[in-house]
């Protein structure tokens, strides 16, 4: 029969019977009239290799080659996770029973369900993908919910235990801390701020860069998670002043001298940053507080200064990139006002009054008022 998609005749099997070839090649012209048939030479590609093509050819929500930390976890996810049980199969043999029974197996004796969730999202990405390129007729992942990954409540530090942590550390990590936790840098951005990036007349940072380190301790450098995470805030008047001094003590004097730099002058590396976080939240008795834990404070933080939605994306940079062209409008002049009502929140914490994180926030004192609002 003719392949109508290539023009080229094809094989659909070999048979004893007359009928038993004139019945097959019924149901194949049907199933391609109906444009669900699959020539079988298509199926003949192994999960491994079509999902370790698929890696390098895949393209993010933004358009652009998938990121070299993520082609890296993707590939471990393989590896470690759905190869050994799938990955020796030809796609048009990946099915609904063996994808259910390699998903109950990685739920018993795999890395845990949040792990299992991503895996199995990964998996039916990949296959919808050889749907759409017309290796398989059906994405055989259809297990409803296994990729949804189970919530877990985390309890966000409190301001005061963010300054605690902050007095804690190293005092070059002073101010990671405290931007961390009172601006919610990720900390690939953190790691990835650059001198040019802080503007102190202004007060403002701009995120533009991300720095992450791979399995085998390269450095990547690149744009932040996503479009959104492009941005510019103005900083709360008492962090700006506390990274003005981090600049004068610990950074080089160049546009691009690393904000946070290691001992020796080059990239911070995360292991470095880790330990010493371990050893200060071991030290203070808050040990289940990580870094990214800070993060979920600030947005907290601003949340009870009234912020609202569009603005609090803006700050946090986290949204699609079809939400950040809904709240990029988000205005200077209101982002200044977040930041000053956050200032007050930070000085009551730092001299330990606890913040009551009920929806309302203390007024600005008159010192605060008569402060001048940060020049934009």
């Amino acid at each position: 029969m003719l392949d109508s998609s290539t023009a080229k005749r094809v094989t659909v099997g070999t048979f004893a019977r007359k009928g038993d070839a004139e019945h097959v090649l019924a149901v194949t012209l049907a199933a391609q009239a109906q444009g669900t048939w699959v020539p079988r030479e298509r199926g003949q590609l192994t999960l491994d290799h079509y999902a370790a093509r698929w890696i390098e050819d895949r393209l993010n929500r933004s358009g652009e080659a998938l990121r070299p930390r993520v082609k890296e976890l993707y590939g471990s996810y393989l590896r470690l996770h759905i190869g050994p049980s799938l990955g020796h199969l030809r796609l048009a043999d990946v099915t609904t029973v063996n994808v259910r029974r390699w998903h109950s197996q990685l739920l018993a004796d795999g890395p845990g369900a949040s792990t299992a969730a991503k895996c199995y999202r990964l998996l039916r990405a990949i296959l919808s993908t050889a749907v759409e390129d017309r290796l398989i007729t059906i994405n055989p992942c259809t297990i409803k919910g296994a990729g949804v990954e189970p919530v877990t409540l985390r309890s966000v530090p409190t301001p005061s235990q963010a300054w605690v942590l902050a007095a804690e550390v190293q005092p070059r990590f002073r101010a990671l801390v405290l931007l961390a936790a009172f601006v919610g840098l990720r900390k690939g951005e953190l790691l990835g701020l650059e001198r040019g990036h802080v503007d102190l007349t202004a007060g403002t940072l701009t995120v533009a860069l991300q720095r992450q380190q791979s399995a085998r301790g390269q450095h990547l450098v690149g744009p932040p998670k996503t479009a959104a995470g492009k941005r510019t805030l103005v900083l709360p008047p008492d962090i700006a002043s506390e990274l003005a001094d981090h600049l004068a003590r610990w950074t080089g004097p160049g546009q691009e001298a690393l904000v946070f730099p290691g001992e020796k002058g080059g990239p911070l590396r995360t292991g470095v940053l880790q330990h010493e976080w371990d050893r200060a939240r071991r030290r203070l008795g808050l040990e289940k507080v990580r870094l990214h834990d800070l993060r979920h404070l600030a947005g907290t933080m601003a949340a009870s200064t009234g912020a609202g939605t569009k603005e609090l994306m803006h700050r946090l940079g986290h949204a699609s990139p079809q939400a950040a062209q809904r709240y990029q409008h988000a205005t200077r002049a209101r982002d200044s006002a977040i930041a000053e009502a956050m200032n007050s929140l930070i000085r009551l914490a730092r001299d330990g009054v606890e913040w009551p994180g009920n929806g309302r926030h203390p007024k600005p004192s008159s010192a605060d008022g008569d402060r001048a609002s940060p020049q934009r």
